[in-house]
Protein backbone atom coordinates (compact mmCIF):
# COMPACT_ATOMS: atom_id res chain seq x y z
CA UNK A 1 0.00 0.00 0.00
CA UNK A 2 2.77 2.41 -0.81
CA UNK A 3 2.01 5.94 -1.97
CA UNK A 4 -1.37 6.18 -0.21
CA UNK A 5 -0.62 9.24 1.99
CA UNK A 6 1.08 10.03 5.25
CA UNK A 7 1.36 7.32 7.89
CA UNK A 8 0.70 7.85 11.59
CA UNK A 9 4.38 7.40 12.33
CA UNK A 10 5.30 10.24 9.97
CA UNK A 11 2.70 12.53 11.59
CA UNK A 12 4.03 11.61 15.03
CA UNK A 13 7.60 12.38 13.98
CA UNK A 14 6.62 15.76 12.51
CA UNK A 15 4.71 16.62 15.72
CA UNK A 16 7.70 15.61 17.85
CA UNK A 17 10.07 17.76 15.79
CA UNK A 18 7.73 20.77 16.05
CA UNK A 19 7.44 20.23 19.81
CA UNK A 20 11.22 20.08 20.24
CA UNK A 21 11.69 23.26 18.22
CA UNK A 22 9.07 25.01 20.35
CA UNK A 23 10.77 23.87 23.56
CA UNK A 24 14.15 25.11 22.31
CA UNK A 25 12.61 28.51 21.49
CA UNK A 26 11.02 28.82 24.95
CA UNK A 27 14.31 27.93 26.66
CA UNK A 28 16.20 30.48 24.54
CA UNK A 29 13.66 33.20 25.43
CA UNK A 30 13.88 32.38 29.15
CA UNK A 31 17.69 32.56 29.02
CA UNK A 32 17.59 35.88 27.15
CA UNK A 33 15.20 37.34 29.74
CA UNK A 34 17.47 36.26 32.61
CA UNK A 35 20.47 37.83 30.88
CA UNK A 36 18.50 41.05 30.31
CA UNK A 37 17.54 41.23 34.01
CA UNK A 38 21.20 40.68 34.97
CA UNK A 39 22.23 43.47 32.59
CA UNK A 40 19.77 45.78 34.37
CA UNK A 41 21.19 44.75 37.77
CA UNK A 42 24.76 45.44 36.65
CA UNK A 43 23.73 48.78 35.17
CA UNK A 44 21.95 49.68 38.43
CA UNK A 45 25.03 48.87 40.52
CA UNK A 46 27.28 50.87 38.17
CA UNK A 47 24.88 53.81 38.47
CA UNK A 48 25.07 53.64 42.28
CA UNK A 49 28.86 53.38 42.09
CA UNK A 50 28.99 56.53 39.93
CA UNK A 51 26.81 58.39 42.44
CA UNK A 52 28.99 57.21 45.32
CA UNK A 53 32.13 58.41 43.53
CA UNK A 54 30.59 61.87 43.03
CA UNK A 55 29.68 61.91 46.73
CA UNK A 56 33.28 60.90 47.60
CA UNK A 57 34.73 63.63 45.36
CA UNK A 58 32.73 66.26 47.26
CA UNK A 59 32.99 64.81 50.80
CA UNK A 60 36.31 62.88 50.77
CA UNK A 61 34.43 59.85 52.11
CA UNK A 62 31.54 57.58 51.19
CA UNK A 63 28.24 57.74 53.10
CA UNK A 64 28.95 55.86 56.34
CA UNK A 65 26.68 53.07 57.46
CA UNK A 66 27.73 50.69 60.24
CA UNK A 67 25.41 47.87 59.18
CA UNK A 68 24.48 46.50 55.79
CA UNK A 69 21.18 47.99 54.59
CA UNK A 70 19.00 47.80 51.49
CA UNK A 71 19.29 50.68 49.04
CA UNK A 72 16.73 51.57 46.40
CA UNK A 73 13.85 50.99 48.82
CA UNK A 74 11.41 53.67 50.02
CA UNK A 75 13.68 54.82 52.88
CA UNK A 76 16.83 54.90 50.72
CA UNK A 77 15.51 56.07 47.37
CA UNK A 78 17.80 59.11 47.05
CA UNK A 79 21.55 59.76 47.36
CA UNK A 80 22.42 63.36 48.21
CA UNK A 81 25.06 65.19 50.23
CA UNK A 82 23.10 63.96 53.29
CA UNK A 83 23.69 60.32 52.27
CA UNK A 84 20.91 57.88 51.45
CA UNK A 85 17.43 59.12 52.33
CA UNK A 86 13.77 58.69 51.42
CA UNK A 87 13.70 61.77 49.20
CA UNK A 88 15.91 64.55 47.89
CA UNK A 89 15.29 68.25 48.19
CA UNK A 90 16.50 69.59 44.86
CA UNK A 91 16.62 73.16 46.16
CA UNK A 92 18.81 72.53 49.22
CA UNK A 93 20.64 69.22 48.64
CA UNK A 94 23.41 68.31 46.24
CA UNK A 95 21.75 65.33 44.56
CA UNK A 96 23.93 62.51 43.22
CA UNK A 97 21.13 60.00 42.48
CA UNK A 98 17.59 61.32 42.44
CA UNK A 99 16.28 57.74 42.31
CA UNK A 100 18.45 54.92 43.64
CA UNK A 101 17.44 51.86 41.61
CA UNK A 102 15.95 48.71 43.18
CA UNK A 103 16.82 45.37 41.58
CA UNK A 104 14.48 43.36 39.37
CA UNK A 105 13.62 40.56 41.82
CA UNK A 106 12.27 38.05 39.31
CA UNK A 107 14.51 35.00 38.95
CA UNK A 108 16.62 35.54 42.08
CA UNK A 109 17.20 32.91 44.77
CA UNK A 110 17.26 35.16 47.87
CA UNK A 111 21.04 34.87 48.34
CA UNK A 112 21.40 38.57 49.22
CA UNK A 113 19.42 39.92 52.15
CA UNK A 114 19.70 42.98 54.37
CA UNK A 115 17.31 45.14 56.35
CA UNK A 116 14.98 42.12 56.31
CA UNK A 117 14.61 42.44 52.51
CA UNK A 118 15.65 39.58 50.24
CA UNK A 119 16.98 40.15 46.73
CA UNK A 120 18.03 43.74 47.41
CA UNK A 121 21.14 45.79 46.76
CA UNK A 122 22.87 45.87 50.16
CA UNK A 123 25.22 48.73 51.04
CA UNK A 124 27.88 48.94 53.76
CA UNK A 125 30.56 51.59 54.23
CA UNK A 126 33.23 52.58 56.71
CA UNK A 127 33.63 55.92 54.94
CA UNK A 128 36.87 55.17 53.07
CA UNK A 129 35.50 52.17 51.16
CA UNK A 130 32.13 50.61 50.43
CA UNK A 131 30.57 47.24 49.61
CA UNK A 132 27.43 46.64 47.56
CA UNK A 133 26.08 43.08 47.60
CA UNK A 134 23.92 42.02 44.68
CA UNK A 135 22.73 38.79 43.07
CA UNK A 136 22.83 37.58 39.46
CA UNK A 137 20.76 34.84 37.81
CA UNK A 138 23.52 33.71 35.42
CA UNK A 139 27.31 33.62 35.26
CA UNK A 140 28.93 36.61 33.58
CA UNK A 141 32.30 35.44 32.28
CA UNK A 142 33.16 38.85 30.77
CA UNK A 143 33.14 40.46 34.22
CA UNK A 144 34.25 37.39 36.14
CA UNK A 145 30.98 37.24 38.12
CA UNK A 146 28.97 34.17 38.99
CA UNK A 147 25.41 33.11 39.51
CA UNK A 148 24.35 34.10 43.02
CA UNK A 149 25.84 36.69 45.37
CA UNK A 150 28.48 39.10 44.04
CA UNK A 151 30.12 42.26 45.34
CA UNK A 152 30.86 45.76 44.05
CA UNK A 153 33.46 48.01 45.67
CA UNK A 154 35.15 51.28 44.80
CA UNK A 155 37.66 49.11 42.89
CA UNK A 156 35.03 47.36 40.74
CA UNK A 157 33.20 44.02 40.77
CA UNK A 158 34.23 40.91 42.71
CA UNK A 159 33.03 37.33 42.41
CA UNK A 160 31.21 36.07 45.50
CA UNK A 161 29.54 37.59 48.51
CA UNK A 162 30.90 40.80 50.04
CA UNK A 163 33.07 40.37 53.13
CA UNK A 164 30.82 42.50 55.36
CA UNK A 165 32.29 42.75 58.88
CA UNK A 166 30.41 41.09 61.73
CA UNK A 167 27.89 43.40 63.38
Amino acid sequence: MEGQGISRIEILIVGLVIGLLGLAAVLAIMNARAQARDAVRLSDVRQVQAGLEMYFNDSSEYPKWSTSFAIGEASTACLSDSGFSASCNQSTDTVYLDLVPAPPRTGLDGMVECSGIKDSYCYFSSGQSYLISFELEKNNSLLGLGKGANCATERGFQLGACPIPAQ
